[in-house]
């Protein structure tokens, strides 16, 4: 990160991701059971950025659980990263570049899987790019399964729900250094 990425990334927005969860789930029940799923799942090209924007907000909500801070976001497309995550530690500001992944569910793509996306992770060379993946299927997920490639990122973290409502969530990581679960709750 150069000067010019620190003095951009100081000048953002950065939103509080329970305020920005609350409002996305005020929306929701808002919709009703009358849409189609693929809209109300927020699966069209239409509602891409909203998906992205809810994913950055569980991501920066379960770092704020596991780090014992808060942590903010600010969605940003660049080219190697979704958003920027940041937080204050012992009176320093830290700024993160954020790149999402995804593990869609098994309806909209029955072929991809986890190996294949961090397999594909090997085009990134930036050692402060942390990337989150999220798991969005069913069943059970032990990383010990995977073979991480060589990847020249910061961090790897993976996003998941253990509940059918999605009030349950789990940040597992880092997988590039000393894995662990930091479990939270969908703020209500």
């Amino acid at each position: 990160m150069d000067r010019a990425w620190l003095n951009e990334a100081k000048s953002l927005s950065y939103r509080d991701p329970e305020v920005a969860l609350r409002e996305l789930r005020e929306i929701e029940l808002a919709i009703g059971p009358d849409v189609p799923p693929r809209i109300r799942h927020l699966r069209t090209n239409e509602f891409k950025s909203a998906r992205e924007y809810r994913q950055a907000a569980l991501f920066s909500l379960g770092m704020s659980r596991n780090l014992g801070v808060h942590v903010r976001f600010s969605p940003i497309e660049a080219s190697d990263y979704d958003f920027i995550a940041t937080w204050e530690e012992r009176s320093t500001r830290h700024f993160a570049p954020i790149q999402l992944k995804e593990l869609v569910p098994e309806s909209l793509n029955s072929s991809s899987n986890i190996q294949a996306i961090i397999d594909g992770l090997t085009k990134y060379s930036s050692s402060s790019l942390t990337v989150g993946i999220f798991l969005n299927r069913r069943g059970t997920f032990d990383h010990r399964e995977l073979r991480i490639p060589t990847l020249r990122i910061g961090a790897l973290w993976f996003v998941f729900t253990t509940t059918q409502d999605q009030s349950q969530w789990i940040l597992y990581g880092d997988i590039l250094g000393q894995a662990h679960a930091t479990t939270f709750e969908y703020p209500t």
